[in-house]
Formats: structure tokens, sequence, C-alpha cells
């Protein structure tokens, strides 16, 4: 059975630095799933009959009296299963907590100096975290969860831990007692900056240029004047990173020594953490919102489907027809890198929507599409994707390959142009001298060969044992056999023309040519076998990476 994550376990997430339970009719083990801010026009109560409110409210911009009102009116008015089950306040009056009593309603306080703002991305992000756990499953993994991560690294240094992104912005933090907090401590956990002369006086010592530039920890020893206490910190640098630029800084993990001193390996098992809040911050920051996955989805990927009226409707797009899908890959050798498209896939989507404003724009995997919906002209497309991938090439260095996917009979068919895109690239890129944007009409002869080279080379029913002979007989006599063939079949059996090629004399080319087909016991003469041989010895060069001569298999 799932559960949800409960008030207490919510408020030992926050900790009495921001919150402290005041009364908890139902108890302390409510679920807490959904936060919304409580203003003026929740208290109209003309919400559709059976619809709930959400779990926890935060009281913002509502004063204690239109608070009190409201909560006597869903003690009066709403059934008890659809009432809020907390109310976050900063200022808890007795009539409040009075009605909220008379409501079932917990009330928790809220420290005056605490941002509203941040008290609810907190609260969202730790239920976000905790929504979906069953009673038989652990917390979540230290992985996926900086919250986990701050209280495990709090119980192993024996300190008090913040996790903030490279704006010092906090984003996690461990549970604590207020009482061994310290000033700068307690106003980061309420989302409010440490004093200026603090930052200043770590700007002077030098600490920020330690953290960018070292992956080690830092001490950072105690200031009386603002009554700090000892800490040490540690960079949280971006994953991954080799060669090139430096890695980049995604943010720091602070730990303020408590009542007791911090642990001897303290240093060890922050080295461990920051690395794993790195891989959390750095996947966070590359998840794809909602539309885009929605529009992933509409090109197939993740899946696939999506309900087109209702995807249309989102997007402002026509859902039907004809459109043009186009893709855009690396050419071979080009190597990867996930950051530098991710800034192509920006400059890409606004030359795209200024060349059509509806159009959408994604990225899967390693490249990159664009749907133009309604668009009738392949050739515009064509002169489009040319322009683009030029432009693209200038500005970052990339040798780019497009193809056109056209027409595409609406939304409900961008996966399969999707598709029809992909076919084209997967073997268009690989050729040095293919056109910059190409359709699959125009490349078929290219896709469907190697398609079916590449079907030859997976069957190994289908592999000739015969050839197998003669590439182990050049193995063991150092020949040139297979060579021999190669470049007599290329020549389309013009002896002297392939004999030129390699270099040697005509007669050494027949005697080779006769010996290859005694080996394999082939007969040159036949049609059939010449074809034979040549897509067997193409299907290995394919295997092996070998390119083969233009015109030829």
């Amino acid at each position: 059975m799932s559960r949800f994550l409960s008030l207490s376990e919510l408020l030992s997430s926050l900790t009495n630095s921001v919150a402290t339970l005041v009364d908890a009719p139902q108890g302390d083990e409510v679920v807490v799933d959904q936060v919304a801010f409580l203003d003026a026009g929740d208290l109209v109560m003309d919400l559709p009959p059976g619809q709930p409110l959400a779990e926890a409210y935060l009281q913002v911009g509502v004063g204690d009296r239109e608070a009190t009102d409201w909560l006597c009116a869903l003690a009066r008015d709403c059934p008890a299963a659809d009432r809020p089950r907390v109310l976050f306040s900063k200022s808890v009056s007795a009539e409040l907590r009075a009605a909220a009593a008379g409501a079932g309603v917990a009330v928790v306080a809220v420290h005056p100096q605490a941002r509203w703002e941040m008290v609810y991305s907190l609260i969202d992000r730790i239920t976000g975290h905790n929504a979906g756990r069953t009673g038989a499953e652990q917390p979540p993994a230290l992985d996926t969860d900086l919250f986990g991560l701050a209280q495990s690294v709090a119980a192993s240094t024996r300190g008090l831990v913040s996790i903030e992104d490279d704006q010092f912005r906090v984003l996690a933090y461990s549970a604590d007692n207020a009482a061994v907090a310290d000033p700068v401590r307690r106003l980061s956990v309420l989302g409010r900056q440490g004093p200026s002369g603090y930052m200043r006086w770590l700007q002077r010592e030098g600490v920020f240029d330690r953290l960018r530039n070292s992956g080690d920890t830092i001490e950072v020893p105690p200031q009386p004047e603002w009554e700090t206490r000892r800490r040490i910190a540690i960079g949280i640098r971006e994953p991954g990173r080799q060669g090139g630029r430096a890695p980049a800084v995604l943010g720091t993990i602070w730990v303020q020594e408590g009542g007791e001193p911090l642990d001897a390996d303290s240093p060890h098992t922050l080295r461990g953490a920051a690395s794993i809040a790195a891989r959390v911050i750095w996947r966070a920051r590359r998840a794809p919102t909602s539309d885009a996955l929605l529009i992933q989805r509409l090109f197939g990927a993740h899946g696939g489907g999506v309900d087109v009226a209702a995807f249309a409707h989102h997007f402002g797009v026509t859902p039907d027809g004809p459109a043009a899908v186009v893709g855009f890959g690396r050419c071979a050798g080009a190597g990867e890198d996930d950051e530098l498209m991710q800034r192509v896939i920006v400059t890409l989507r606004l030359h795209a929507s200024a060349f059509r404003q509806d159009c959408l724009t994604t990225m899967i995997g390693p490249r990159l599409y664009v749907l133009f919906p309604e668009h009738h002209s392949v050739d515009r497309v064509a002169s489009w994707a040319r322009q683009v991938i030029g432009r693209l090439g200038e500005h970052f260095g990339l040798e780019l390959r497009g193809a056109i996917a056209a027409p595409v009979d609406g939304l409900a068919d961008v996966a399969r142009a999707r598709a029809e895109a992909d076919r084209v690239l997967d073997h268009t890129t690989e050729l040095p001298d293919a056109e910059p944007v190409t359709t699959l009409a125009r490349s078929r002869t290219t896709v469907l060969l190697a398609e079916i080279l590449a079907a030859v080379g997976e069957r190994p029913d289908l592999r000739d044992p015969r050839v197998d002979l003669l590439m182990d007989h050049d193995r063991r006599n150092s020949g040139r056999l297979r060579a021999s063939l190669d470049a007599y079949l290329r020549r389309y059996g013009d002896v002297r023309s392939a004999a030129a090629d390699l270099g040697i004399h005509p007669n050494t080319l027949r005697y080779r040519i006769r010996r290859a087909a005694e080996l394999m016991g082939i007969d040159l003469e036949s049609d059939a076998d010449r074809l034979l041989l040549e897509i067997q010895l193409a299907a290995r060069r394919s295997a092996s990476g070998e390119q083969s001569a233009p015109g030829r298999l």
C-alpha cells in the first residue's frame, strides 16, 4: 500500500530552525503531498463538489482573521476527507489555533524571518522526493535525494550540513537543533544570505577561490565577530569532465561544527558526498521540462504516444499535415560533447523559430530535430537546413548532416518521420562526400545498401564460409588475394585497370584471381557468384568500418 510523506517526517526535514509544530488535532502522521499558497481566492470556497484541497497551505498575504474565518467555513461546509491537513503560519493567534482545531487542521509556526518562497520550495522538493514510496521500501537513494544525502553526511561527520548551488542558494540541509546552529546556518536555512560582512570576509580570505579551484575540502575557522562556529566545505564540481576546460563548480557542501567536534574522517566523507551531489545537480540541470518531454514523446522517444488533439491545443499547432521533420546529426569521427550540443540546440531553436514561429525543436540522444507543421515546400526546408548547417558549423566548429522527412501526415506521423530521418542520418553521416542535406528518396540506394550489408553482417547463417577461407589464407601467408579480388570486382573485371590500381603486373593479378577462385571454389564467370562475392566482401568492409569506393558495394 502506498504512503506519502507524513507531517512528522516533513517537519524533521525542515528542522525547527524553520518550522515548529503548534497543534496537530489528527496527529503528526497525517499525509502531506501537495502544498499551496493560501490567498484571498481560496477564501471564497467555491470549489466544485468533491474536489479536495491541497494537503498543506502556506498563509501568505492573508491575515489571521481571514484565515480563521476560512478554517471555520471548512469545519462547517467541507467534508473532513477533503480538508487540508496542515496550515503553515508566521502569526499564530489563539483564535486561529481554535478554528484549526475545530476543522481538524494542524498548525505549524514558521520562523518570522523565513522567506515564504524558500519554505514553499523546500516543502515541494521534500514531498516530491518522497511521493510514491511504499511502506516496504527504503527512503530515497542518496544518489537521487539531496536531503537524504545531507542527513547522511551529518550523521557521519557529527556536524550540521547545508548543500548550496553555485549562487549560494540552499538546496538541502540536515535536521538540527537550533541551539547549536550559528547565525549564518540559521539564516541560510531560512532562505536569507549570511551577514554581508561575513560574506566579504570569506571573499577576502580566498575561501570562494579555493572552493572553485580545489577538489578537496577546505577549513573555515570560527569567527567570533560573526558568532560562527568552525566549518569545513568542499566544492561540488561538474562530473565527468576530462581534458579541455576545468570542470564547472555546481555548488558547495558546508559542514558546521555542532555541539561536538567533527569526526576525523569528515574530509573523506565530504569528498564522496561532493561526487554524489554533483551527479544529482547535474542530472537536475539537464533534466528536460514537462513540455520538452512531451515533445520528445511526440517524436517517438520515452515510449512515444501522445494525445494529438491535446498536444496541438497545448502548443498552439495544427494537428494535421502536411508537415516536415528535419533531423541533424554530427558527422562520423566528430566525437561527443553533450554540453556543446546543449548550446547548439538553443541556437538551432532560434534559427528554426525565425523560419517558422510554430516550429517545435528537440534533442534526442546526440541528434537534433525540428518539426515544421503545415509545411508544403521541401525545397524551402532544404534551403533553410543547408544555411543552418553552415551557420552552426561556423559558430560551433561542427560538421553536421541533415535529413528531411516530408510530407509528414500531421502530428500523429511525427515519430515515423523521425525514424525515417534517422535511417538517412545513420548512413550519410559516415560518408565524407555525402550531401549536407538529403532525403530518403535521394539517398535510398545508400541507405538500403547499408542496411542490407548490416543485416548480412549480423546474421552468421548469411556469412559465406568460403570468404573466411580466403581471409584465413591471407592472414597465414601475408597474402593479398582479398585486396586483389576487391580491385578486380571494383573495375568490373578489367585486369589492366585493376593491376594499375594495385601497382602490380597484370599477369600477377590474373594469377591471384585464379588462385582465389580455386581456393574458394567459385566461378567468377558466373553473375550470381560475382554478385554474392561482392556482397560478402562489402559486408565485411562495413563491419570493420572500411569505406567502399564511390558507386560500389
